[in-house]
């Protein structure tokens, strides 16, 4: 996945369901008791011969998010997401704006051929 970036989304923007919290990030206020409160509007292109779980699965482990929405599909062919997670989670996932995020095989110390999640 490449071209992370923050997007606009009316929904996030209604006052009487969400605060800005900062730049970007929204709490949910209509989430009683919820503890992953916190949301973010991004899309991401995939590369060629991605598919739309992979890395995407491996981001959400990683930076410890969940898919709140999934959304149209953007005019250049991005997949859009609202994220949501604990603010701190948010915060890190914010990170990836600009940088690229891909699997990659390695071997480990057993010989065995396994997959991580490279960002850069």
């Amino acid at each position: 996945m490449k071209n992370f970036r923050i997007i606009e989304f009316d929904k996030l923007k209604d006052s009487s369901t969400y605060q800005l919290i900062e730049k970007d990030i929204y709490k949910d206020i209509s989430d009683d008791g919820g503890f992953a409160t916190y949301r973010i509007a991004m899309a991401m292109e995939l590369e060629e011969e991605e598919d739309t779980q992979y890395p995407l699965e491996d981001i959400l482990d990683k930076f410890f998010v969940h898919v709140e929405e999934f959304l149209e599909e953007g005019d250049d062919n991005s997949s859009r997401y609202i994220f949501g997670g604990e603010l701190d989670s948010v915060q890190k996932l914010k990170s990836l704006i600009g940088k690229r995020a891909y699997n990659e095989d390695f071997v480990d110390e057993k010989g065995r051929t396994r997959v991580r999640l490279k960002i850069e």
